[in-house]
């Protein structure tokens, strides 16, 4: 090697050696991965400018399309390594616009300063560098995937023994299945990633999800595994998308990932289990049957799953394992598509979602998870004020009951009742009630700890609160909103610095994130800090909510007229479409216009809006609590004796 080429970096205590590929802090080695290796070199050799992620993409993945996930993902890891922290970053700074840049000095020293590593040490990273190296990617195409799966089977065949036992009723295999890898470390949690066509441009995306839905709705039932909720793994589509990173970044101990492919009558599945620590293939198999056979096929993987994983069933986790919800299979389509556009988040999604709902009930009245679904529709359209509370929400509860009465044992169903009980009906009672039992029948489902949090938090039970947040966070730790929860709920706590610490977690994730943004200015606002609260709140995105906190931070920071512009708008916005009152209200709070922000309350009482279980905790409702008037409204959303 040219000492010519050799480039060493030095930068705070850290030493890089571009060449031999190590990172040493006070001469130890930091481990990282190639990949995260890779980040850091073309920052540090880009030192003090600004690096977009574009580029950092190309240069890290040339000609692939990658999740921007990722990219994120390996910033995440090096603050960690680099030893930053959340409020603090001597090395690398996220560049407003889309980039980063390495902010510490950095000294380029010669050839002849370069280190070698003890012969162990050096053993030990090449080790590791091979090994990541040599991580599968979870999209190659079918016939590279096929060809492998046909080695390892015939290895199989020498050395193979069944160690599962089969159901009578489960789809045979179109070939035999790879046997587990001897487990020398126990599988605690698992990703279910969304599964990738066989044939790139004949997509069919809400099979896709809907496949990994269904088998993370499944293997849930499992007690002694967690399993990444179907929110979690959403951001997994991409074609090029690493099975074995995305479970990294999740931080689980197994991936589960496939292919599908259905074509007239017939649907082809291959899948396919991975230990994320060292890549090894633990499972995988592959499946061509008819279409109406698809919850044979998903018995079959489900089973096969547990048991490579070691995990010893209850009878009853058994039967659930393996739990059919319809038998219809146009009805199953239907709501898979259902469940493909609700997570879409849109105004316009949000309406499809009903009507795929609707079309699923129609062909099998009895479906429960379709229910379910089409509650959480009524809730979102509702909560998103797209439709005023009054219509949604009655709807909403409706179809939760009615999934309820289709199977009780319905988790999921639980935690949607709840949370309509808690944002419309104020039925406290009944929803702690509900709450609990979601959580006893799914511990796993992290929405149920999330939601129950907020709900800890509206009682004033602020240290229950933050427990089952953080609970939530455990569950499913790269989610925007279980982080943002967490901020939430220490705000509501009045632990102002520990909110906006936790709300800038959450922004390193997604700085775009207008939750994180709202509790961060909220948190400011209340620590008088107003200019970096109004800063922060300019950030959120623009819709009436977070236009009416910064209305209001605007009124307490003695900007008045600012926040009357704000009043302003959302007057006019009112006359073309529905805005909710509360907002208002808190405009009016801000500006110490107390008769006119009790009369904006009252409208809200009158719609019902979930804000008003937030009264007996937001500070933003201060001002109004020695007045009379406020006290009986406490009473009247049962938060008061």
């Amino acid at each position: 090697m040219s000492e010519q080429n050799h480039h060493i970096y030095e930068f705070g205590p850290f030493r890089l050696d571009a060449q031999k590929r190590f990172l040493l802090r006070d001469g130890q080695p930091v481990k990282l991965f190639p990949k995260e290796f890779d980040t850091l070199l073309a920052l540090v050799e880009e030192s003090g400018q600004d690096v977009k992620k574009e580029e950092l993409m190309q240069r890290l993945w040339p000609g692939s399309f990658v999740e921007e996930s990722n990219l994120t993902t390996n910033i995440s890891h090096l603050r960690k390594a680099l030893g930053e922290n959340a409020q603090q970053h001597q090395y690398i700074v996220t560049v407003p616009g889309g980039g980063y840049r390495f902010v510490a000095e950095v000294k380029e020293v010669g050839a002849e300063n370069a280190t070698e590593l003890p012969v162990g040490q050096a053993e030990i990273l090449a080790r590791e560098r091979s090994r990541a190296a040599a991580v599968p990617p979870i999209s190659r195409k079918f016939q590279r995937q096929a060809l492998l799966i046909g080695v390892l089977v015939a290895l199989a065949l020498i050395i193979s023994y069944p160690f599962w036992p089969k159901r009578q009723t489960a789809t045979a295999p179109s070939a035999p299945a790879v046997p587990a890898a001897p487990s020398h470390t126990s599988i605690n949690s698992i990703a279910v990633l969304p599964f990738k066509p066989l044939v790139a441009d004949s997509r069919d995306e809400s099979l896709e999800m809907g496949m990994a839905d269904t088998l993370i709705t499944r293997l849930s039932n499992m007690r002694q595994v967690i399993v990444r909720p179907t929110s979690a793994v959403r951001r997994y589509t991409g074609l090029e998308q690493d099975a074995v990173a995305a479970g990294r970044e999740q931080r689980v101990d197994a991936v589960l990932d496939g292919n599908i492919q259905k074509s007239a009558d017939r649907v082809r599945v291959t899948v396919r289990l991975v230990r994320t620590g060292d890549g090894v293939l633990l499972w995988a198999d592959q499946f061509d049957e008819k279409f109406t056979n698809v919850f044979a096929v998903q018995d079959s993987i489900s089973e096969r799953v547990a048991a490579a994983l070691a995990v010893r069933l209850t009878g009853e986790e058994r039967e659930l394992l393996t739990k059919h919800y319809t038998a219809n299979t146009e009805a199953y389509q239907l709501y898979l598509k259902g469940r493909y556009f609700l997570n879409k988040s849109t105004e316009e999604d949000f309406r499809k979602s009903i009507e795929y709902f609707q079309e699923a009930l129609k062909k099998d009245p009895n479906y429960a998870l379709a229910y379910a679904g089409l509650a959480d529709s009524y809730v979102q359209v509702g909560s998103y004020g797209l439709i005023p509370m009054k219509e949604s929400y009655p709807r909403a509860r409706e179809a939760a009951k009615r999934a309820l009465e289709k199977d009780e044992r319905l988790g999921e169903a639980h935690a949607s009742l709840a949370v309509i009980l808690t944002h419309y009906y104020w039925d406290w009672p009944e929803a702690e009630k509900q709450f609990k039992r979601a959580i006893e029948l799914d511990p796993n489902y992290a929405p149920s700890h999330n939601w129950y949090a907020q709900y800890l938090a509206f009682m004033g039970r602020h240290e229950e609160a933050i427990r089952e947040a953080k609970r939530a966070q455990e569950m499913d730790p790269l989610s925007f909103f279980n982080n943002s929860t967490i901020g939430f709920v220490l705000y509501l706590a009045r632990q102002y610095d520990e909110a906006i610490a936790a709300a800038q977690k959450t922004l390193e994730l997604d700085p775009n994130f207008a939750v994180a943004h709202m509790i961060a200015g909220l948190s400011n606002v209340q620590k008088k800090m107003y200019e970096e609260g109004i800063a922060e709140l300019q950030k959120a995105k623009d819709n009436p909510d977070s236009r009416a906190l910064l209305g209001y931070a605007y009124a307490v920071a003695g900007k008045r007229s600012e926040a009357r512009n704000i009043l302003q708008d959302l007057n006019r916005l009112s006359k073309q479409k529905y805005v909710a009152s509360a907002p208002v209200a808190i405009i009016y709070i801000g500006l110490g216009e107390k008769d006119q922000a009790l009369e904006w309350l009252e409208k809200a009482y009158d719609e019902r809006l979930w804000e008003m279980g937030m009264l007996k905790v937001d500070p933003v409702f201060d001002p109004l609590r020695s007045d009379p008037r406020f006290a009986v409204l406490l009473r009247r959303v049962k938060l008061a004796p």
